[in-house]
């Protein structure tokens, strides 16, 4: 128990050091490190884990990890005039509406209420903790957003962007509409954050585990180390009305949640009848 805890307390004391370094080199001023550093952190997230699938559903290799893509014929290759479109409408969400909405959060709230000794880092109870209670607030601000953007007074004019790739890729993310971008990825977390006054360096780790998370559930493969989220996101951007959660368990309460036995079915129907899906 001795051991354990001086390991913990070392790797706190080198985290810290670390954290100090790095503020240091680039100041410790608030507004650039909720804004501009946010806006770099998601940015640099992203591309670098897109860009490995995005090498792969151009190339299509390696072969031998195709066995595991959910539908099986989609995107293989992807349409390179179709994936160039859409990038071009992540970049601005990435850089414009991120960069925006991180200002307007932080004048808002966090320059206020999260930014507080920013040069100490929060101890590893507290990062356990905000990490616990932002998992299930995410998954209950992010089920009733997307469940809103479903409307058919909404769907049409903002969500129906999304849902043209009824088979996703990792870089298609998000593709979607600066209004659904605001509304459905980035408030449940910026508000969950605010909630719990997060620390802006947890905050940054928070950002990449939610992005790493969401792109795993659109990279359009279920490996056997993914989780079951995989199978169950594919699944909605296949069939639009179930499974608008991350976890499933609002999808449960409300009857909107499908099995993972008819997620994995959907692979091998399109294996069995490929045939080209039309976007709602």
């Amino acid at each position: 128990m001795d051991t354990l805890l001086a390991g913990w307390t070392q790797s706190g004391d080198f985290l810290q050091d670390r954290w100090l370094s790095l503020l240091d080199i680039v100041g410790e001023d608030p507004w650039r490190l909720w804004v501009v550093g946010s806006t770099i952190v998601i940015f640099t997230v992203y591309w670098l884990y897109a860009g490995i699938f995005t090498l792969m559903d151009i190339t299509n290799r390696p072969r031998f990890l195709r066995k595991y893509k959910i539908q099986p014929g989609q995107n293989e290759p992807v349409d390179l005039a179709k994936l160039w479109n859409a990038i071009k409408v992540v970049l601005v969400n990435l850089t414009v509406v991120n960069f925006l909405v991180c200002w307007v959060g932080y004048e808002l709230i966090y320059r206020t209420e999260n930014s507080g000794d920013i040069r100490v880092l929060p101890t590893f109870r507290r990062c356990l903790r905000d990490l616990a209670v932002f998992v299930v607030l995410e998954e209950i601000m992010f089920y009733y957003a997307h469940r809103l953007l479903h409307h058919k007074s909404v769907y049409k004019y903002v969500h129906k962007k999304h849902h043209e790739w009824t088979a996703p890729i990792a870089a298609i993310t998000l593709y979607a509409h600066p209004v659904e971008h605001v509304v459905a990825n980035l408030l449940p977390v910026a508000t969950s954050i605010a909630i719990l006054g997060t620390h802006v360096s947890l905050a940054y780790v928070i950002f990449a585990l939610a992005i790493v998370n969401s792109m795993s559930d659109h990279t359009g493969y279920s490996f056997p180390w993914s989780a079951g989220s995989v199978r169950f996101h594919d699944y909605h951007h296949a069939k639009f009305n179930y499974n608008y959660g991350v976890l499933g368990l609002l999808d449960k309460l409300h009857g909107t949640y499908r099995t993972p036995a008819e997620q994995k079915g959907l692979a091998s129907r399109i294996k069995s009848k490929p045939s080209k899906r039309k976007t709602k």
